[in-house]
């Protein structure tokens, strides 16, 4: 029973910590923009820079065996899809509309998880995480620009990308092959097999992978994907394992929070009313909810 509520603690602390460490995402992802990367490109070397590091600790520090069967593949590329075109999808939503438009979109996938997994696990709600997700939501509401809302594929393609996260989290959470795996090793192939997706589209796409930066940017990249790969979506793996996809989701919504703080704190943004409002209401329904579960 101890041993249940630690790991228990310690899924909502990765989950918040996860979201704490995407929140700085968008600040990384503007650099690397600025130096001639894009979207997909900057996706890719998140995933694939940081395999070296993950295999070598696996194999030689943890000495987990890392060869899988075919039984394994199949959930891992499964899960990888998900994960893969979630980049696809998100980032050809910028194409569209503006980034903090999309990423507002893209937040719905809390909501889309906690009603496929209260289906799925035919398990009702309690009145604690309805309210919880309402005011995570109304939160999200408030941030939200609508008037950059008018192009529809941009709109669809956000909206695409929360389904796609939400089945990556889902999946995630249910595949027994892959909660039985060491969490690095289903790290590993994760992101190596999202990074070969990821590849074929940039060049099927026509965009190709952008590789023109210098030393000093190659190692802010190799820190992007470090940050990213083994903290942010480690953390959010373990979480999803340790809590289910349903918590972890609610929590991920203090990224948006994370994002507000960095813009006024780091880029000087203006930090408005309306804004002060949606980041307490995000915040105090994460607050509820982990107390809750405690």
């Amino acid at each position: 029973m101890l041993g249940e509520i630690i790991i228990k603690s310690l899924g909502f602390f990765e989950a918040v910590l996860s979201a704490v460490m995407f929140g700085a995402m968008p600040l990384f992802t503007k650099i690397l923009y600025s130096y001639g990367s894009d979207a997909v490109s900057s996706g890719f070397y998140r995933m694939l820079l940081s395999l070296p590091f993950i295999f070598i600790c696996s194999k030689f520090i943890f000495k987990y065996n890392m060869s899988i069967n075919k039984s394994e593949f199949k959930p891992l590329f499964i899960v990888s899809l998900g994960f893969s075109f979630t980049v696809i999808t998100l980032f050809n939503s910028y194409n569209y509309i503006n980034s903090g438009a999309a990423t507002s979109i893209h937040f719905t996938y809390p909501i889309i998880i906690f009603i496929a997994t209260s289906i799925i696990s035919e398990e009702k709600p309690s009145t604690t995480e309805i309210l919880c997700i309402i005011g995570a939501s109304i939160g999200l509401i408030l941030i939200t620009d609508f008037n950059a809302l008018s192009n529809f594929k941009g709109v669809f393609y956000a909206f695409l990308s929360a389904f796609t996260y939400s089945f990556y989290s889902i999946y995630l959470e249910k595949s027994d092959v892959i909660k039985k795996m060491s969490p690095f090793k289903a790290l590993f192939y994760i992101n190596a097999i999202g990074a070969v997706i990821l590849f074929f589209y940039a060049h099927i796409a026509f965009i190709g992978i952008y590789r023109n930066f210098s030393i000093n940017i190659w190692l802010i990249v190799f820190a992007y994907s470090f940050i990213l790969t083994v903290g942010a979506t480690f953390l959010y793996q373990r979480a999803v394992s340790e809590i289910g996809a349903k918590y972890t989701s609610i929590l991920s919504t203090l990224e948006v929070v994370t994002s507000i703080i960095i813009g006024f704190f780091i880029l000087n943004e203006k930090l408005t009313a309306t804004q002060t409002v949606a980041v307490s209401l995000i915040f105090l329904s994460s607050l509820v909810l982990v107390k809750s579960r405690k």
